[in-house]
C-alpha cells in the first residue's frame, strides 16, 4: 500500500498509486469505497486550476468528438480541495503505446498504425471545439514569443531556427479549415487495449485548431524519439517502420504537410521547453528544436 501524498485531494485515501505525467499536476489511481478504481487528476497550485478546468471540459468534448475510433475515459466528477480543482475519469485497464509497441508482432504494430490512421482521419473531418482558433501565421509567431518569455529567454539560438522557417512559409495550411485535435497525442496518452483499441488521455489545447499537431506528437515519438529520451524504448526498426507509414498517410490527408512537417516537430518539441525538468530534458529538448528547425528551413527552400 502506498502512503497518500501530502495534496489535499488524495488525503482521504488510504490507498494512492500515483501515474506519470509531464504536466505539472499530480495524477493518481485511487479507489471508491466499494473498491471500483478511478484516477483524480488535481491542480499542484491556485494557478493551475484554470487549466485542469479546461483539461476536464476537453475530455468530454473529445470523448464525444470521435466516435467509434477510439474510446476516451468518461468524466465521473469535478471539485475542488483546499482551493485545489480536480476531476475524476474511469480508469482504463491498458498499457501506453510505449509499453505496447515494444513487445508488439509485427501485424500488432500494423494493426496499430491502422487505428492510428483511422484516428486521424475522424479527427480531420471533425470540427474543432468552440470557439476554434484558426490557423495562421500570427498565431504560432505568438506561441514561439510565448515559448521564450516562459523559458525566460533561455533558448533564444534554438528558436530562432523555427522563426525562419515560419517567415520563409508563403502559408501555413488552409486557414478556414480548423479541425478537431487531441493536442498531445504522445505515446505515453494512447494507451492500448487486449484488442488492439486505443484509448486517448490527457487531451489539451494546441496553438491552433489542427489535426497536424496530433501528427507531429506521433513524429515526436517515431522520429523524436522522446520515449528513448526518457528512458524507454522501442525497437528503431518498429518506429521508422511507422514514421515512414505515417508520413504517407500525413501526406495523403495533405500534400502541403510534408513541407511543413520538420516545423511542426520542431515547435512540438519546443512546447516542451518551459516544463523541461532537469538539465538532461531542457539539452535533449533544445537540441531537437535548433536541429528541427534547421530541417524545416532547408526543407522550405529546397521547395522554392
Amino acid at each position: 500500500m502506498i502512503a497518500p501524498p501530502e495534496h489535499p485531494a488524495f488525503a482521504n485515501f488510504s490507498e494512492v498509486i500515483p501515474l506519470s505525467g509531464f504536466s505539472g499536476a499530480t495524477v493518481a489511481l485511487l479507489r471508491t469505497s466499494s473498491g471500483n478504481p478511478f484516477v483524480r487528476k488535481a491542480a499542484n497550485s491556485l494557478a493551475a486550476n484554470a487549466g485542469i478546468t479546461a483539461q476536464s471540459a476537453r475530455q468530454e468534448w473529445l470523448r464525444a468528438t470521435i466516435g467509434d475510433v477510439a474510446s476516451v475515459p468518461r468524466v465521473l466528477d469535478k471539485s475542488e480541495a483546499q482551493g485545489l480543482r480536480f476531476y475524476d475519469m474511469e480508469f482504463a485497464p491498458a498499457r501506453d503505446a510505449i509499453n505496447y509497441l515494444s513487445t508488439a508482432t509485427f501485424e500488432q504494430v500494423a494493426m496499430f498504425s491502422d487505428r492510428i490512421e483511422q484516428l486521424m482521419r475522424a479527427l480531420a473531418s471533425a470540427s474543432p471545439r468552440a470557439p476554434a482558433i484558426p490557423p495562421s501565421r500570427a498565431t504560432l509567431a505568438a506561441k514561439l514569443e510565448q515559448i521564450s518569455e516562459r523559458s525566460g529567454g533561455t533558448y533564444a539560438e534554438e528558436l530562432t531556427t523555427l522563426h525562419e522557417a515560419l517567415l520563409l512559409m508563403d502559408e501555413i495550411t488552409r486557414p478556414d479549415l480548423p479541425t478537431a485535435s487531441h493536442g498531445d497525442l504522445t505515446f505515453e496518452n494512447i494507451l492500448v487495449g487486449r484488442r488492439g483499441d486505443l484509448c486517448l488521455i490527457d487531451p489539451i489545447e494546441s496553438p491552433f485548431d489542427h489535426y497536424w499537431f496530433d501528427w507531429s506528437k506521433l513524429f515526436q515519438e517515431c522520429e523524436g524519439h522522446w520515449h528513448v529520451h526518457r528512458g524507454r524504448k522501442i525497437a528503431t526498426s518498429v518506429t521508422w517502420w511507422l514514421r515512414d507509414r505515417w508520413m504517407k498517410a500525413a501526406a495523403s490527408q495533405s500534400p502541403l504537410y510534408p513541407a511543413r512537417h520538420y516545423f511542426f516537430l520542431g515547435l512540438t518539441f519546443a512546447r516542451i521547453l518551459p516544463y523541461a525538468h532537469s538539465e538532461a530534458d531542457s539539452a535533449f529538448v533544445a537540441r531537437r528544436v535548433a536541429g528541427f528547425g534547421r530541417a524545416a528551413i532547408d526543407t522550405i527552400r529546397s521547395q522554392r
